[in-house]
């Protein structure tokens, strides 16, 4: 299988903490997806360069990691949808602005979760569809695929061109936290862990991508501690923001 790293799914580098580097967006050891097979999925871009992924909600809003938008200025992102190759197709809009999550924590990862408003509204296409979210319990070893354009090898930082894709398995919560090594970055119960095997997992590159089941998003890649090594990758868990979701969308969609 080809290598793919999605984290953060995306961040656009790497964070670190206490000196450790943490590879947030990649996905690693991915299967190329077949055109339309995840009409839901973005590429966020700063200079037509791809840095994290995404989600479209509805024909206004795109869904998020607060890593992802952080710190940036929203003028420069431009959103690309329809079209599995970073370096043909899609169709591209520019952000008129991004909501972070108030109580986002850069430094635990904690309410890594936002949201961006697009300037004109979405064109759905049989390749360009909203996705629905999962408002309800999840439960362990519930079969899960993650997508995006995480790098595919460590060390290197060039995504692949082509869409890549992993099926793993949801992850008891104890039982990734006790996986983790030493780390400030916090599992809680907003959080869902997500396995697949070792030589698989997110990288850089695919932050802010969609963890699915059962054709419904429940997470938004975050983070892990070292790429595909063994260690479940961490996701911010969708139903627990379901209320700031729904919110999000209503403001933005009254601004259009």
């Amino acid at each position: 299988m080809k290598f793919l790293l999605i984290v953060a799914i995306a961040i656009c580098g790497f964070a670190h903490t206490n000196g450790r580097t943490l590879f947030e967006d990649k996905v690693l050891g991915g299967t190329l997806a077949s055109p339309g097979q995840f009409p839901h999925q973005v590429s966020q871009r700063v200079n037509q360069v791809h840095y994290c992924g995404g989600s479209i909600l509805d024909k206004n809003t795109i869904l998020t990691a607060a890593h992802c938008v952080d710190g940036k200025d929203y003028t420069t992102i431009n959103i690309v949808v329809g079209s599995n190759q970073l370096n043909e197709g899609g169709m591209w809009y520019s952000v008129s602005q991004y909501i972070m999550h108030l109580e986002w924590n850069p430094y635990t990862f904690v309410n890594d979760i936002a949201v961006f408003k697009v300037t004109v509204p979405i064109e759905f296409t049989k390749y360009v569809q909203p996705i629905t979210l999962e408002h309800n319990f999840v439960p362990d070893d519930l079969e899960c695929t993650l997508s995006g354009w995480g790098i595919t090898s460590y060390p290197g930082s060039t995504p692949p061109n082509d869409l890549l894709y992993f099926t793993g398995k949801v992850v008891n919560l104890n039982q990734c936290r006790e996986s983790m090594p030493p780390t400030n970055l916090l599992v809680l119960n907003s959080h869902i862990c997500a396995y697949a095997s070792k030589g698989i997992g997110v990288c850089s590159g695919d932050s802010g991508g969609a963890l699915v089941a059962n054709n419904k998003q429940i997470g938004i890649t975050s983070w892990v501690v070292y790429c595909a090594t063994g260690v479940p990758d961490v996701y911010t868990k969708v139903s627990h923001y379901s209320a700031w979701i729904e919110e999000q969308q209503a403001q933005t969609n009254q601004c259009v």
